[in-house]
C-alpha cells in the first residue's frame, strides 16, 4: 500500500507530534482528528476510518480481547509518562470522600481508568466502593466534572490544570503512585503496520525530531502557549516529551501488574511493532 496520506485520531495531541508536524516529506500529508473516547477510536480502526489512533497503551491488551479482529499492535511510545491527576469536585477534599462515589471515566474495562482502579484500591477503596459512569474523553470529562455530573476523574493537561483554576480539588497524581506509568501509543492494526508507507514516514519524523526537541523547547512552549494552554499543563507536556519512541517495558509491565492486582483479563505483554 503505497499510500501518503495518514489518518490520526486522538484526545489532544501530543507534544512531540506537534514539533514533527513543523517539518515536512514530499507527498506525506496528517490529516488528524479529535476523539471522544477509546470506543470510538476503536470502532474508528475496525472500519478503516483512521489509520493510527494515539491512546492509552492499555487499550490495546482490552481491544486485543474483545470481539473482532485482535490486531491491535503499539508502533510507537509518543509519551515518556501521561500526566495524570485525579480531580474531584469542590466538596471532595481527600481520595477517602470518594467512598459511595460516582467517578467520571472514558471506559470502565480498559485505558487509564485500569490505573485509577489500581490507585484506589491501594488506598483501601475497593471495586463497588465507588461507581464509575463511562463519560467519554478528557475534554468531555472535564466539562461534565465542572458542570457537576460526578464526583471526581482522572484529568491530564491541559485539563487538569483548568480545573484547578475553577475550583475543583487536586486529590492524587498517578505519577506520584506510579513513577514509571507510560505515555500513550500509537496503535494501529497490524495490516496497517506492515503495509502503510505514510505510517513508516510519519514514525520517521517522529524519530527526526526527537533529534532536536532539547533546541525546540521554547517554539513548542510558544505554540502551546498561543493555544491557550496554562503554563503549569505546557511545562507537563515538556517533561512527557520522549527520548525514544520504543515503548518503556517498565511500563508495559506496570500496565500488566495492575490488570493482574484487579483480576482483569489481559495479563500478557500487548504486541509492540516498531515501525
Amino acid at each position: 500500500m503505497n499510500k501518503q496520506n495518514l489518518h490520526v485520531m486522538w484526545f489532544v495531541p501530543p507534544a512531540i507530534a506537534v514539533a514533527a508536524s513543523w517539518k515536512a516529506k514530499p507527498g506525506f500529508v496528517l490529516e488528524t482528528s479529535g476523539t471522544q473516547s477509546s470506543d470510538e477510536q476503536f470502532r474508528a480502526l475496525l472500519n478503516g476510518r483512521v489509520d493510527a489512533v494515539v491512546t492509552s497503551m492499555d487499550n490495546v491488551i482490552h481491544w486485543n480481547h474483545r470481539p473482532g479482529p485482535r490486531d491491535f499492535v503499539v508502533v510507537a511510545q509518543v509519551e515518556a509518562t501521561t500526566p495524570l491527576c485525579l480531580v474531584g469536585a469542590r466538596n471532595i477534599k481527600g481520595v477517602h470522600d470518594l467512598k459511595g462515589a460516582n467517578i467520571l471515566v472514558d471506559a470502565s474495562e480498559n485505558g487509564f481508568v485500569i490505573a485509577l482502579r489500581a490507585m484506589l484500591d491501594n488506598t483501601g477503596l475497593m471495586f463497588g466502593d465507588y461507581s464509575l459512569t463511562s463519560i467519554g474523553g478528557v475534554k468531555e470529562r472535564f466539562s461534565a466534572l465542572v458542570e457537576g455530573k460526578g464526583d471526581a476523574t482522572l484529568l491530564g493537561p491541559p485539563f487538569d490544570c483548568l480545573a484547578i483554576q475553577q475550583g475543583l480539588s487536586r486529590l492524587a497524581s498517578v505519577q506520584t503512585m506510579y513513577p514509571e506509568f507510560p505515555g500513550q501509543g500509537v496503535v494501529v492494526r497490524k495490516m496497517t503496520a506492515e503495509k502503510h508507507t505514510a505510517l513508516e514516514t510519519w514514525i520517521t519524523l517522529l524519530f527526526e525530531t526527537l533529534k532536536t526537541v532539547p533546541g525546540s523547547q521554547g517554539k513548542i512552549r510558544d505554540y502551546l502557549f498561543g493555544q491557550g494552554i496554562p503554563g503549569e499543563a505546557i511545562e507537563l507536556m515538556i517533561k512527557s516529551l520522549p527520548k525514544v519512541l520504543v515503548p518503556d517495558a517498565r511500563g508495559v509491565n506496570l500496565l500488566i501488574k495492575h490488570r493482574k492486582q484487579l483480576g482483569l483479563m489481559g495479563c500478557k505483554r500487548p504486541a509492540i511493532t516498531p515501525c
